[in-house]
């Protein structure tokens, strides 16, 4: 049951002001011995201690709806058991890290339970909005807050800095909304401007402007509970019947900062990481080779040594795949770079070019930016994963990777057809629905858009990198006709190539 703070009810905000702590320093009142405080050993322990929103104690009748809302989640939760053992293992790489930045600004250790409401601790997670990664920026919420964006990187699925973004994010929402939490969350989800109207709607009727009393959009409503009853069940996992992975206070990763490009593939091997979380720790990177310099690197700790002698004792050169070209009759920058899937840029750079200007029989050296990076996954041969999102069935996922209900279930040994948001499920590769090309395509993402004025067939293929054909398939589309403004479409996206 939801156990809610007489002081935080009435205000709906955090507890800024902290009970007074004895005088350590008095060797009068204190043993020198007792002084030494160790820090948690478990990270349970260090979230729970720094809890700011909701903690432990008071009257949970303040407010009933707000009460009621979170006992629901938590009926949820504790029903699904299976749906939390998936989120804390995602969150496990990125967990620690999460609540340092968290810790480190002063904000409530909550908050790194956000990103399981958010994405479910997902760095590939892609929403119908254009929402990515863990924390799910929007693109020009991700540009407010210094998240960098290009061809090759997606700063939207770099742990560190989205952690680091969503922090002065939230910050700056605590600000706007005088430290009520509750509002700051609601803002976070739904739009700082949404809330303000729906304080102001609300103090105009003679109300208090706190959240449960807002009308607000059902998501924002259920989305304030959700991380309420997470941060009940972390307080008091045996209280309510819940168990917790045993998930360490130390850091999960190393970041290493190269000097040079580096082909992932290969620093995926020389580090020996398990290819798929080797890819979730740096899912910001979209191409096969990382950008020209001070690219980053996570790698799990145990595993860092054996990257950084490799680092330390080879040539730059051999990293990644340089090339030795030749200037023909014709041959203009642009073309060359294009060509070779490299940038001007990074050609003029690396040859010391003082212009564009080239000169037939010259030799050029061409930097390495790679293909559209795979999402390298061990399955069985001719499989890949499917992370089932809302609204999913069998039978939808069966018409789309043109199999049946019934061997999905034996694939995956399902006694039944629920589904849960986040899970994933073994399936075949999608040659009738997908065609050839897109049968090593990993971990599809279902998307419902809606069309807008202007919108083609082939203007929506190219924002999703998807073909027309495929679109015209999955939603069953005459190609003779027009599509219309607010008809809905479904299209499946790989979030590697977004």
């Amino acid at each position: 049951m939801l156990v809610l703070a007489a002081g935080i009810i009435a205000t709906g905000c955090a507890v800024n002001q902290q009970p007074e702590l004895p005088n350590l320093t008095s060797q009068t009142e204190i043993e020198p011995e007792q002084q030494v405080i160790s820090p948690p050993q478990d990270i349970w322990q260090r979230i729970r201690t720094g809890m700011q929103i909701i903690p432990a104690g008071g009257d949970r009748q303040a407010d009933g709806q707000l009460a009621t809302a979170v006992d629901k989640q938590l009926a949820w939760y504790k029903k699904n058991p299976r749906y939390l053992e998936t989120v804390f293992k995602r969150a496990e790489p990125f967990l620690f890290d999460v609540v340092e930045q968290l810790e480190k600004a002063g904000l409530p250790l909550e908050l790194a339970l956000l990103p399981v409401v958010e994405s479910t601790y997902d760095p590939l997670a892609y929403s119908n909005s254009h929402a990515v990664g863990l924390w799910q920026f929007i693109p020009s919420t991700a540009e407010a807050f210094g998240l960098e964006r290009s061809d090759n990187y997606e700063g939207r699925r770099d742990s560190v800095a989205a952690t680091a973004a969503a922090v002065k994010f939230l910050k700056y929402l605590n600000r706007q909304f005088d430290g009520q939490w509750l509002l700051a969350l609601a803002a976070y989800n739904s739009g700082e401007g949404n809330v303000r109207r729906a304080v102001a709607r609300d103090i105009a009727k003679g109300g208090s402007g706190q959240f449960w009393e807002l009308k607000l959009p059902r998501e924002t409503r259920n989305y304030v509970p959700q991380l309420l009853a997470l941060s009940e069940l972390v307080m008091d996992p045996a209280g309510h019947q819940v168990e917790l992975p045993n998930l360490p206070n130390r850091a999960f990763f190393t970041a290493i900062t190269l000097s040079s490009p580096i082909d992932l593939d290969l620093a995926q091997k020389i580090s020996a990481t398990e290819p798929e979380l080797f890819t979730r720790l740096n899912a910001a990177f979209r191409r096969s080779v990382t950008p020209q310099r001070g690219a980053t690197l996570l790698v799990p700790q145990e595993n860092a040594p054996a990257l950084k002698a490799f680092l330390a004792n080879t040539d730059p050169t051999q990293w990644a795949p340089y090339r030795e070209v030749t200037v023909r009759w014709g041959d203009t920058l642009s073309q060359i770079a294009e060509r070779y899937n490299s940038t001007q840029t990074a050609i003029r750079t690396v040859n010391q070019l003082q212009s564009s200007q080239l000169k037939v029989g010259q030799s050029l050296i061409i930097p390495p930016r790679g293909e559209l990076h795979s999402h390298i996954r061990e399955l069985p041969r001719g499989h890949h994963k499917y992370i089932i999102q809302r609204g999913d069935s069998l039978w939808d996922i069966a018409k789309l990777y043109s199999t049946d209900v019934a061997q999905l279930r034996k694939l995956n040994q399902l006694k039944g057809t629920l589904l849960r948001p986040g899970d994933t499920l073994l399936v075949p590769s999608a040659i009738g629905a997908l065609g050839p090309a897109s049968i090593d395509k990993p971990s599809l993402r279902r998307v419902n858009y809606e069309v807008k004025n202007g919108d083609s067939l082939s203007r929506i293929a190219a924002r999703f990198a998807v073909k027309t054909a495929q679109i015209v398939s999955w939603n069953k589309l005459n190609k003779s006709s027009y599509l219309q403004p607010g008809q809905r479409l479904t299209i499946y996206v790989n979030p590697i190539e977004i």
